[in-house]
C-alpha cells in the first residue's frame, strides 16, 4: 500500500501548518500506515515456512501410522496363533 505523502503535505501546507510540521505529519503518517503491511516478500516467506511445518507434520503422522499398522499386524498375528 503506498500513501502519497507530498500529497498530504502539500495539503496540510494548504491549511497554514509550517512546512516543516507539515511534512513531519506526513511521514508519520506514511511510517504507520506502511508499518502494518505485509508485503509480497512477507507473504511468500510465510508460504514457504507453513508448507515446511505442513511437510514436517505429514512426514510424522505416517511414521506414526506405520507403527500403529505393524503393532495392529503384531497383535492380529499373536491372537491368530492362540
Amino acid at each position: 500500500m503506498n500513501v502519497d505523502t507530498l500529497s498530504i503535505a502539500r495539503d496540510l501546507k494548504a491549511t497554514e501548518l509550517p512546512a516543516a510540521q507539515a511534512e513531519a505529519i506526513a511521514a508519520a503518517i506514511g511510517r504507520s500506515v506502511t508499518d502494518g503491511v505485509a508485503t509480497k516478500a512477507d507473504i511468500q516467506l510465510m508460504e514457504e515456512r507453513l508448507s515446511a511445518r505442513l511437510e514436517s507434520a505429514k512426514t510424522q503422522l505416517l511414521t506414526w501410522l506405520m507403527g500403529v499398522i505393524v503393532a495392529t499386524a503384531g497383535i492380529l498375528i499373536a491372537v491368530l496363533k492362540l
